[in-house]
């Protein structure tokens, strides 16, 4: 096959050793790459490398195009806003969601399909940017490209690393392992973040050029620091995830991380002020009826008098009624939410769970995050509370719920603030009811209060962290999803939903297995994939960094532990 060589700022395959982490296969900023030619491509202008970099932006999570909440419903809402407690579907898909987790491989094939819009937008850029006199922008790509990358690892377990970054999307492709992905991540986002560390001694022409960019282009973080404050959020994400799995190398990169400066604001793309759209979820919640707020996120939301929550859902649209045709519950009564796992039926006037709670028209109007403010804070408070690094515990939990707060327009100084922060425990007498079948109802499971105490363990104290920072994070479903399976917080209801089979008795979803419809993509996984993983293609199997917490902090463990009847 004929080579192609591309002048880049980003190696696509080299191999380097990382000392303490095995040989992984890590890329670095060598001048020159040699790629297979074919599908690859290049942007070969200013114009085409500065629209791509706002693709790019548009498809991390998907806004601004017509088929968008299309995307955003395959790439988060119809399964994984479900397993992360957050919301709950209330239809059936024509018989092909028959319960919450059933697989059904089209929908979970949109968290890849949504990684390789990225990858079509960035990796062109990533490829010209040395010779286009366009570094930075590189640079913004490769952040990208790392974000999806990971949210793609942390969906799924590994993925043909290698293969993808040289474009090489269609079997046979080799997958890689998550450790070796991680790793090949972290040297990345330092990588980019060199970059654009350096672009304050650059010529003033440059400097020009890049800002004219951002100016016009950049929707989601708005100046080259931000950018790079950006990736060492990341990175700091990352690092917390592998908290159980190698503490020590998380602790290393975590105070790294901290150390070269974490983002400031909000990195979000603001869709109305944009482009005239509204949040994805809105068109998926009220125009289509297709989720509703989960029972989870209700309970725990109304234990801790949570005040924002009028502002995200409303109560329930009609009359609603039991299983015997009574009405139970008068439309306009309450906020209410859909225990996940039930059976779904089609979304026809008889399906009572469209009347329960879905998003407010005001929360249709918010800016769609990619990384919040909030959640920065509540991961420093974490690495206090871990490793006695990144600042003050106390600190960093309390600027990560006024900065949650803050989200939802209430100012730091208003005394709903002060009197929801000093909540020493959760009204434990407010239980889930479901007014349409009452064998949905369940006791709530949240006991611990808002405030941190010096009294409290260190267990309780992460409950407490990781609780804030699921309420902080909505509707961020994977981020959610992922502390579940990592920490076994917040104490969202267990799901007696069999799902691919694996499941069942209240164990927790742990991965997305991976599509085995197509008999080409099947060998590769059975040749490479299963191997990489550690396990079969599972919805039970856990993933590389889900592992019980050496630390004895997490309660991970939980869901397996009670349906095994511990």
């Amino acid at each position: 096959m004929k080579r192609t060589i591309y002048s880049s700022v980003f190696a696509l395959a080299a191999a380097v050793t990382l000392v303490g982490c095995g040989d992984p296969l890590l890329d670095d900023l060598n001048s020159n790459i040699e790629v297979g030619s074919g599908d690859l491509s290049i942007a070969e202008t200013y114009e085409q490398a500065a629209g791509m970099f706002l693709t790019a932006q548009q498809k991390m999570h998907d806004v601004g195009a017509a088929n968008g909440a299309h995307v955003y419903q395959v790439q988060f809402n119809i399964h994984i806003d479900n397993y992360s407690g957050y919301m709950a579907g209330t239809q059936n898909f024509s018989g092909n969601l028959p319960s919450t987790y059933r697989y059904f491989a089209q929908y979970c094939d949109g968290p890849k399909a949504s990684f390789f819009n990225v990858a079509q937008a960035t990796l062109p850029v990533m490829r010209s940017a040395g010779q286009l006199n366009l570094r930075e922008i590189g640079a913004m790509c490769n952040i990208m490209y790392c974000f999806s990358a990971l949210e793609l690892s942390d969906v799924y377990g590994p993925f043909p690393w290698t293969d993808y970054k040289n474009d090489v999307q269609e079997p046979p492709v080799t997958y890689e392992p998550m450790d070796q992905i991680y790793d090949s991540l972290f040297v990345n986002l330092k990588d980019a973040g060199e970059v654009l560390k350096k672009f304050s001694s650059t010529s003033q022409e440059h400097q020009d050029t890049i800002n004219t960019i951002l100016a016009q282009y950049d929707k989601i973080c708005g100046n080259v620091d931000t950018w790079r404050q950006f990736a060492n959020s990341i990175r700091l994400r990352m690092a917390m995830r592998m908290s159980n799995v190698a503490p020590d190398r998380a602790k290393t990169e975590a105070e790294s991380a901290i150390n070269d400066g974490l983002i400031e604001k909000n990195i979000e793309y603001n869709t109305m002020a944009i482009n005239g759209t509204n949040h994805p979820l809105a068109f998926i919640s009220i125009l289509w009826n297709d989720t509703r707020m989960n029972a989870s996120l209700e309970n725990i939301m109304k234990r801790l008098k949570v005040p924002f929550m009028e502002k995200i859902f409303d109560k329930n649209s009609g009359d609603i009624r039991n299983e015997n045709g009574e009405i139970t519950m008068a439309a306009g009564s309450e906020i209410v939410g859909v225990p996940a796992g039930i059976q779904l039926t089609p979304r026809d006037d008889n399906n009572q769970y469209t009347k329960f709670s879905g998003v407010s028209s005001a929360f249709a109007n918010i800016p769609l995050a990619i990384f919040k403010l909030s959640e920065r804070y509540f991961l420093q408070a974490e690495a206090a509370l871990r490793w006695n690094i990144g600042g003050s515990l106390n600190t960093n939990y309390r600027d990560g719920i006024i900065a949650m707060f803050e989200d939802f327009d209430i100012d730091r100084s208003d005394p709903i603030l002060t009197e929801y922060r000093t909540q020493e425990s959760a009204d434990t007498s407010i239980d889930y009811v479901d007014p349409h079948n009452a064998r949905n109802n369940k006791k709530g499971l949240l006991t611990v209060g808002v405030a941190i105490s010096s009294s409290d363990d260190a267990r309780t104290k992460l409950e407490k962290i990781i609780t804030q920072k699921w309420l902080s994070m909505f509707p961020m479903g994977l981020e959610a999803w992922n502390d579940l399976r990592r920490t076994g917080f917040p104490r969202i209801f267990p799901v007696n939903d069999i799902g691919d089979g694996s499941l069942g008795n209240g164990r927790m979803i742990r991965r997305i297995p991976w599509n085995m419809t197509d008999a080409a993509a099947a060998q590769d996984v059975n040749t490479t994939g299963l191997q990489a993983l550690g396990g079969s293609n599972l919805m039970r199997t856990t993933l590389w960094w889900d592992v019980p917490d050496p630390s004895g902090l997490g309660d991970n463990r939980r869901w397996e532990t009670e349906a095994a009847g511990n």
